[in-house]
């Protein structure tokens, strides 16, 4: 299925905020994989991440890594990385968490953004916010349609002031004309606030992982690790993967490889000193599926606290089209997969887990994984917000 797309005359513009970096997140969440498939349909100015962490030198591991990483995004200033589509790194000030320094950088990034905009002709965009903070850039930039993305419970980040990040979303949630959700949680929460929110749930890029097994390329790094692997991707972070369920694994299964791929935010030297365990670092998102079709088995080693509660993971979607068998730290969004996927509600049990998983494998389990996702892709995801944003702004503007 593909977005339908529009003529020249009737192409509209849309300014989405991110809550992400193009140049140095997976490209695999939502709002990147959206805002591509949106081109078809809108000019797409994709503004990086404002953050919503505020950097602290004493509680920050690595703030002086996270200030270059910004730094070299910034320094891209803006490009035009697709038809239709331009990414712009905006200059702000992370170290600023007080309220004089939250409009300085409120002021900057408008000046910075509406300067852009002028540039590249963007008259009377969808604001399309995935990041609470842009709520007050956007409120400077003027009115228009508005999108929120809210795809987790922003104030349960880790990092963040809660008090003002939930206060964003709370206003957000209330005053957009669509909400997007991909947890049943947070968009029955939404429904409180806001009758136009949509519960979409994570897209695949179902095509790209379901062959992945097609070409004979395996990566180097992986293919010189003894099978089998128990493997997983995505942000290496303690404030959410479960570091003591990891050893208890590595102790309890030493004939298994666990492999970790992924960007590391946390200290890890107590995984490190675990033989069977392997750290392969941030992989381009195109080589994501090759490295998980060498997984025999998928996890999703959760912490189980508040954000459990309302995350929906893409990767359990991903890891479903590669055909690969899942055990996970059990959390709501998981029951729809209860019977093909191995969920765990204690570290016993996802050990146990992984032991079913390597011998009951097959072909038959495997086909009946990705036909369960098949038609989750993201172009599906993005028609529907297309579908709905044009039949609203027509209700709005009188049916022609």
């Amino acid at each position: 299925m593909k977005v339908r797309e529009n003529t020249k005359e009737e192409q509209r513009s849309i300014i989405c905020f991110a809550g992400c970096d193009w140049w140095y997140h997976n490209r695999g969440l939502f709002c990147p994989q959206i805002m591509t498939r949106l081109t078809g349909r809108y000019r797409v100015l994709f503004v990086n991440s404002l953050g919503m962490r505020v950097l602290s030198l004493g509680k920050d591991s690595k703030p002086f890594k996270r200030v270059i990483r910004k730094l070299k995004s910034i320094s891209r200033f803006i490009r035009k990385v697709e038809a239709g589509m331009y990414v712009f790194s905006p200059l702000s000030l992370p170290f600023l968490g007080n309220a004089l320094g939250r409009k300085l950088n409120t002021f900057l990034v408008w000046a910075q953004v509406e300067l852009v905009m002028t540039f590249l002709g963007f008259r009377n965009p969808v604001f399309y916010i995935g990041c609470p903070p842009a709520l007050k850039v956007v409120r400077k930039l003027g009115k228009g349609y508005l999108i929120y993305e809210r795809t987790d419970l922003f104030g349960e980040m880790p990092g963040v002031d809660k008090s003002y990040i939930t206060s964003l979303d709370q206003e957000l949630t209330r005053s957009a004309n669509l909400v997007l959700c991909v947890n049943k949680a947070v968009w029955q929460q939404s429904l409180f606030a806001n009758q136009n929110s949509l519960l979409l749930g994570h897209g695949v890029d179902f095509e790209r992982f379901a062959n992945a097994e097609e070409p004979n390329h395996i990566p180097q790094d992986i293919a010189a690790i003894t099978k089998p692997i128990v493997g997983f991707f995505g942000d290496i972070t303690e404030d959410v993967c479960d570091f003591s369920l990891l050893e208890r694994i590595a102790n309890n299964l030493p004939d298994v490889s666990i492999v970790l791929i992924g960007p590391i935010s946390s200290d890890v030297k107590k995984l490190r000193r675990h033989n069977n365990i392997f750290f392969l670092g941030q992989k381009p998102y195109e080589e994501i599926p090759h490295y998980g079709k060498s997984f025999d088995v998928a996890i999703m080693p959760w912490k189980r606290n508040r954000w459990i509660e309302f995350c929906n993971p893409v990767k359990t979607k991903e890891y479903l089209a590669l055909g690969k068998p899942i055990v996970s730290t059990d959390y709501p969004e998981l029951k729809p997969y209860h019977d093909i996927v191995y969920p765990a509600s204690n570290d016993e049990e996802f050990v146990e887990g992984i032991r079913r998983a390597l011998k009951e494998d097959g072909i038959e389990l495997k086909r009946k994984r990705q036909e369960r996702v098949k038609d989750e892709t993201w172009d599906s995801k993005a028609q529907q917000i297309i579908d709905f944003v044009e039949n609203d702004l027509k209700q709005r503007n009188g049916t022609r």
